[in-house]
């Protein structure tokens, strides 16, 4: 379609204007993603800001792997660092970079369409198509997937200078976004498939980048092995087709599956016919797709981010070549082009708009409970605070992640009764949970209080009652809540964690069964030896696991634990100054 000269603003014709247009529509559909607080995985990134204490711990923060073996030191690690130094803990600063940069994005697809397609309506129909994805919706209300934004931005930025034919910045926006989301290494197959379908001699430009991307996955797997177990573990079989069809559905829109197979084969038909714009597009939803496919116990809707870019493509294109069809063949082609277009415009924007919703609905809970401690604390600035009333959803997503750290909040723990609202491991709860034996005695000398969440506003509970126990069975031996059961050889180390060089003593409970073991949390992941002794006993210690910057030890206990009350645990290791987490018998 091209629009008529005469239709100026001030001399600036209209399509000037078209870009802009779906970034006003995306403030008016993501509003409350601008005003979404903190929740789950975010505290975990706001608490990175107090590991770096020196140059050297800047360089581990940006560069070592993070959960579940990530490697992102743009889209995680310096975007985390960069604004939490710049703001602190205020969650509107990372939204605004996240719009900016999804804005800066839908410019860039509107150029790249409109060149590839010469059509401004095709560009500005592909805009519209990817702003509405469900894919894009939680990464505008979820800071902690800014990543998958940045990704899109720098395929897209990438993929523009390409074809500008700016080798230099088409090499530098490349390299970025590896350092975005590691599924940027698929950023070449995509830039071939535009060869092979538009110019084949840039093919030649292009090959270097492959083995640039052979060298970034083996450098990732290599400081960073994939999981053998848990849903993030790699599974090649047949169901990669199940979960690649899942995505395919979920890119097209909450609608019937008799729809979404007529669509399916419309696409077919579209292909068919030869339209380079859709066969690029097509290419641009599957093979960004492609390290998404082996994790079908972990399929996420905002993984679609990036690949629904290419659904947007094949829209934009869908709507060129009904406009070029002649006859009743064209008449069928923009009625059925019109009927799918507008039951994805509506399915989409329903759920994205419910997306965005929920998000910040759970925010605002999180909001509620974090500043509720926050007025607490500055009520009782020394004493210990304990937390009732939380559920499972709220433990997850405002307690698990340690929101109070990343505030600066000490000594906030559960109440130990809390724990039977909350579906959870018991060994994982037991590290947020104060024990009985401590929390009694604090609630007595007036050194705890108690607060209970009524799922909107947290308020004082008076005449608690603690559970009995004899001594705790869990030690964390960062904070001085434990310092009566913390003894000798201790140092204070930065982040106020404890370290140890040669040997310390702790002192726990005893076992409750003859199946408990003693667990002991180090934050160090190289080769060490541990030695154990229970009052007096030499424990066998084996690893039970290591992961990004965790090992912990599992040493099994005598026979005669069972009788002990307590135990005198001395702990000795030949690996210099370690750093340690917690003791546990469980």
């Amino acid at each position: 379609m091209k629009l008529r000269g005469s239709l100026k603003v001030n001399g600036i014709g209209w399509s000037a204007f078209l870009p802009v247009v779906p970034v006003i529509l995306l403030l008016v559909l993501y509003w409350p993603g601008l005003n979404t607080w903190f929740y789950q995985d975010d505290f975990g990134w706001l608490n990175l800001r107090h590991d770096v204490h020196s140059v050297r711990d800047l360089a581990g923060a940006l560069l070592a792997p993070k959960a579940h073996g990530n490697m992102r030191p743009l889209g995680e690690n310096a975007y985390w660092l960069t604004i939490s130094w710049l703001f602190g803990a205020e969650p509107l600063p990372f939204h605004i970079a996240a719009f900016l940069t999804q804005a800066a994005s839908l410019v860039l697809l509107f150029a790249i369409v409109r060149r590839l397609t010469e059509s401004a309506a095709a560009a500005f129909g592909a805009q519209v198509l990817w702003m509405v994805n469900i894919g894009l919706a939680p990464a505008l209300g979820w800071s902690s997937i800014y990543n998958q934004v940045l990704s899109g931005f720098f395929f897209l930025l990438g993929f523009h200078f390409m074809l500008r034919r700016n080798w230099t910045a088409h090499w530098i926006a490349f390299v970025l976004g590896l350092g975005a989301l590691e599924i940027n290494v698929v950023y070449p197959a995509v830039a071939g498939v535009y060869a092979l379908l538009y110019a084949p001699a840039l093919l030649k430009k292009i090959t270097p980048m492959f083995a640039l991307s052979a060298i970034a996955v083996f450098a990732h797997f290599y400081f960073a092995p994939p999981s053998t177990v848990g849903v993030y573990a790699p599974r090649i079989d047949g169901r990669i087709f199940g979960t690649l069809w899942t995505y395919w559905t979920w890119a097209l829109g909450p609608m019937p599956v008799w729809l979404a197979l007529g669509v399916t084969a419309g696409v077919s038909v579209l292909i068919a016919s030869g339209a380079r714009a859709a066969i690029l597009g097509l290419a641009w939803f599957a093979i960004p797709l492609l390290p998404y496919l082996p994790l079908p116990e972990h399929r996420m809707d905002y993984y679609l981010a990036v690949p629904a870019i290419g659904i947007a493509m094949l829209g934009g294109s869908a709507l060129l070549q009904a406009r070029e069809w002649r006859g009743p063949r064209r008449m069928l082609a923009a009625a059925c082009v019109l009927i799918c277009v507008t039951v994805y415009l509506a399915a989409s924007v329903t759920a994205s708009s419910v997306i965005t919703r929920w998000q910040h609905a759970r925010g605002e809970r999180v909001e509620d409970l974090v500043l509720g401690v926050v007025e607490a604390r500055q009520l009782a600035p020394e004493k210990i605070i304990l937390l009732d009333g939380i559920d499972t959803d709220l433990f997850w997503s405002g307690v698990a992640d340690l929101p109070f750290r990343a505030l600066g909040i000490p000594r906030v723990y559960l109440s130990p009764g809390a724990a039977i609202r909350i579906q959870a491991a018991p060994e994982l709860l037991s590290k947020y949970t104060l024990p009985a034996a401590i929390a009694g005695r604090a609630v007595q000398a007036g050194t705890a209080v108690l607060y209970r969440f009524d799922g909107r506003l947290l308020h004082r509970a008076a005449g608690a009652v603690m559970p009995s126990e004899g001594e705790p069975h869990f030690v964390n031996l960062a904070d001085d809540v434990f310092r009566d059961y913390i003894g000798a050889g201790w140092r204070d180390a930065p982040g106020g964690y404890r370290s140890m060089n040669g040997s310390a003593t702790v002192r726990i409970g005893g076992a409750r069964a003859a199946t408990e073991k003693l667990y002991i949390g180090i934050f160090e992941t190289r080769a060490f030896r541990l030695g154990v002794r229970a009052n007096g006993v030499e424990l066998p210690v084996e690893l039970a696991r290591r992961d990004n910057d965790l090992s912990e030890f599992r040493a099994s206990l005598p026979a005669a634990a069972m009788g002990w009350e307590q135990m005198e645990i001395v702990l000795s290791a030949d690996g210099g100054s370690l750093v340690f987490g917690y003791l546990e018998v469980r």
